[in-house]
């Protein structure tokens, strides 16, 4: 039975799962055209801003994530991706 990773392990094994599947390369011309079906420039933003965060404050060891820490990042990544999808920047 393999144990499960203490949160700051989980964070950066979440982090690295958000950046190897969320396009963050996408260029504002890009996101903006068409119908719009949520924001998908915000999303990204703020997605980015909170895992860079993360990232910075796991680095510096400046925080020790919680569980809800890590639900909330999770929430966040899957609506940023839901947003992608509906306009067509995500396959």
């Amino acid at each position: 039975m393999s144990r499960k990773p203490d949160t700051k392990t989980a964070m950066y094994q979440l982090l690295d799962v958000i950046r190897k599947h969320i396009p963050f390369g996408l260029k504002e011309a890009d996101m903006c055209q068409g119908i719009c079906r949520g924001c998908s420039k915000k999303m990204m933003e703020m997605l980015d801003a909170e895992v860079s965060q993360w990232q910075a404050d796991l680095d510096n060891e400046l925080a020790e994530p919680t569980l809800a820490d890590l639900v909330f990042m999770e929430k966040l990544a899957r609506r940023t991706e839901k947003v992608l999808h509906r306009n067509k920047l995500m396959n």
